[in-house]
């Protein structure tokens, strides 16, 4: 069930974005705003399972019977979460690569449905692996 690994926002644009034809590129990107003076830096990760989540998701049988008794969305709807598959490009610094406020760690350009969809998931997965491995590279310098 890894296509449910977001929102009922991201799966109730991404059924708007379809029913209206808003399917042209879009691009987002990933990045920090500010950070706390004492901490100028992170440690990005989680690059390479986002990169592993995006070329696997699709919806699965249990995931559309789920949209449809449980969440109420359209058949057509249904039709079009069945049929995605994620065409887009992805852009990432590697794991491990020091980043500062303001620079990307991800930038994905795709069909907006798309680009919507994988919102949460990414930003939940950078955002937890990147402040792990952020923490532990201040406790070496600490130690």
């Amino acid at each position: 069930m890894k296509a449910l690994l977001t929102d009922l926002y991201e799966l109730n644009m991404v059924a708007s974005y379809l029913r209206r034809g808003m399917t042209g590129l879009a691009t987002f990107s990933l990045f920090v705003r500010g950070l706390p003076k004492q901490r100028g830096f992170l440690v990005a990760a989680g690059i390479e399972g986002c990169l592993d989540y995006l070329q696997d998701l699709r919806f699965d049988e249990d995931e559309i019977r789920y949209l449809g008794d449980e969440l109420k969305f359209p058949q057509r709807d249904l039709e079009a979460f069945r049929q995605f598959r994620f065409t887009g490009d992805v852009w990432g610094v590697p794991e491990g690569r020091v980043v500062f406020a303001g620079e990307p760690l991800l930038e994905v350009t795709a069909p907006l449905p798309e680009a919507q969809l994988i919102e949460t998931y990414l930003l939940n997965r950078i955002t937890f692996e990147t402040t792990i491995a952020s923490k532990a590279a201040r406790c070496v310098i600490a130690a």
